[in-house]
């Protein structure tokens, strides 16, 4: 671990470069001492005021014992204070007021940073930002005790900070009131699976959020049960990072759903829990060396975790060994209904309930695929389950085709929207079901669609190619461009881009609806689509697989 430190204090200086370059220093400004934002918020100068904190108290800081971040940090907090509200709570400014989540993932990085100075500031300097901090904490506290929340993570953000906030409010009154506060969240279990997923299903965020509650949690209380949902969680994440590094989103309930998202806030995670974990102890540190060497050969200064590696300063003298994630395996996923499988570079995920079910990725290169259906009151395919025979998946979709029925009593209003046509009797005539089979090949996947019910359906397959790369064939060669589309009538094709080929064969065409009327468009910027078309019934095969 030694030898990254280096870059995880250069990561921190470059923040705190950023903090000097761009802190409101104009005093007959409300935001005097705050980052440069869009609109005032507090947030954000607090997490990097924390950081700022932890490199003026590292001597392999560039800005180690600096009196003019001393100033800045100052300058900070006061702002922080001006902007706390008279309940102690803070807003986010773009959507929460007198917020008490928001509260209590600001109180996360102020108890750090408070904690910090405790620890290190043997020479005083930092006296009166911690007096600063003190008073922020005493008075947020009780937005913590008397506030609500909105989604799930906020629970156990809400609890951790309550548990910070006991450990260094003196008035035993108020530091009673947070555990009490705290253990009326507990009445409700947390919300992990034993497979590791979370509610909110957000690899790409609030997974790491809730982790950092529950490592809280553990130090605050001295309890190591809350490990135990790190641990499970952890575990599943394993399974979510694709071959190029970055993390499966797709899957996601929040707002990280399909963003490109890097595991660097996962790295402290997976280094503390290499050392608490008895049963993941190797794989959690081949994953923390996988992110942190990823995260140097990139340059990417995102990370953010040197106050946690000067709190719990073991964490630099682990020895990390071998660097990897999985690179074999094929796991469903019961509670989000999702499936991943990896084989070496090559992963595919299917989900039930979503009408994008399915991915393909070799390297960075990723395909989606979706199946639009013009059926009465349905655009797409979704799958309700996912069934695994051997090597392949089955997903199935079946709907009826039905028609209000004449009230046998006169209603009591001649107005449509006021009638209760929910309880009128429906005319069943005719039903579709559409079953997709996925089967593990080779270098690949062969996705198998045959559909029975009703004919003369309008059918199409959308495959999804990123932008700036190129398709061939035997009779033409075409660039990848945002909003373009093509329809495959047979054969094959060749896509290319970077260094990745991918060949798409079984390509059909009966018709050419494929955009506009009732169905969805699933044109974008950042997409061209591949189209295959038919009308029920019919079973074709499409495989897509790495040349």
């Amino acid at each position: 671990m030694k030898r990254y430190y280096k870059f995880i204090v250069e990561s921190a200086d470059r923040k705190i470069d950023y903090f000097t370059d761009n802190q409101v220093m104009n005093e007959d400004r409300p935001d005097y001492g705050s980052i440069k934002s869009a609109f005032i918020d507090v947030k954000m100068t607090v997490y990097i005021a924390c950081t700022g904190v932890a490199a003026y108290l590292n001597p392999k800081s560039k800005h180690y014992n600096n009196e003019l971040l001393l100033k800045r940090l100052s300058a900070a907090y006061d702002f922080v204070r001006r902007y706390q509200r008279e309940d102690g709570s803070f807003d986010l400014a773009s959507c929460n007021f007198k917020s008490a989540p928001d509260t209590a993932f600001i109180i996360k990085r102020l108890t750090y940073t408070y904690n910090l100075i405790k620890k290190y500031d043997k020479q005083k300097n930092l006296t009166e930002i911690k007096n600063k901090l003190y008073n922020i904490i005493y008075s947020a506290a009780n937005a913590l005790i008397t506030g609500g929340f909105h989604t799930p993570n906020h629970r156990w953000a809400i609890a951790a900070g309550l548990a910070a906030c006991s450990n260094i409010i003196e008035d035993g009154n108020i530091a009673q009131r947070c555990i009490n506060r705290m253990n009326e969240y507990f009445v409700e279990p947390v919300d992990c699976t034993d497979d590791g997923e979370y509610s909110e299903r957000s690899s790409g965020n609030y997974n790491a959020v809730v982790n950092t509650a529950m490592i809280m949690l553990c130090e605050e209380l001295n309890d190591k049960r809350f490990l135990e949902y790190v641990e499970r969680n952890l575990n599943m994440m394993l399974l979510m990072f694709d071959a190029d590094g970055s993390i499966f989103t797709e899957n996601s309930l929040r707002q990280d759903k399909g963003k490109k998202e890097y595991p660097t806030k996962y790295f402290y995670q997976f280094l503390y829990m290499s050392q608490k974990s008895k049963n993941c102890a190797d794989k959690f540190n081949a994953a923390a060396h996988k992110i942190i060497a990823d995260a140097v050969e990139n340059r990417d200064y995102s990370i953010d975790c040197l106050h946690l590696l000067m709190l719990y300063d073991w964490m630099a003298d682990i020895e990390l060994n071998k660097m990897e994630f999985p690179t074999e395996y094929s796991k469903y996923f019961p509670y989000s209904g999702l499936v991943r499988v990896r084989k070496q570079n090559i992963t595919y995920s299917l989900i039930e309930k979503e009408k994008n079910f399915l991915f393909f990725q070799n390297n960075a290169t990723r395909l989606g695929m979706k199946i639009g259906v013009s059926y009465f009151q349905h655009r797409n395919f979704i799958a309700e389950k996912i069934e695994h025979k051997e090597n392949t998946y089955i997903m199935k979709f079946k709907a009826d085709g039905w028609y209000y029925m004449p009230f046998k009593e006169k209603p009591e209003t001649s107005d449509w929207w006021q009638m209760d046509n929910e309880s009128r009797e429906l005319y069943i005539n005719s039903f579709t079901e559409i079953v997709v089979e996925v089967t593990d090949i080779p270098n690949g996947i062969e996705v198998r669609i045959k559909t029975n019910g009703i004919d003369r359906i309008p059918v199409r397959v959308e495959i999804s190619l990123p932008v700036g790369g190129k398709l061939y064939s035997e009779n033409f060669i075409t660039e990848t461009t945002g909003n373009g589309q093509m329809i495959l009538k047979d054969g094959e094709v060749l896509f290319t881009k970077d260094n990745d080929e991918l060949i798409i064969s079984g390509g059909f065409a009966s018709h050419e609806f494929i955009r506009g009327g009732y169905s969805e468009d699933s044109a974008n910027d950042m997409s061209y689509i591949l189209y295959m078309t038919d009308y029920t019934n019919f079973d074709h095969a499409i495989t897509i697989k790495v040349k």
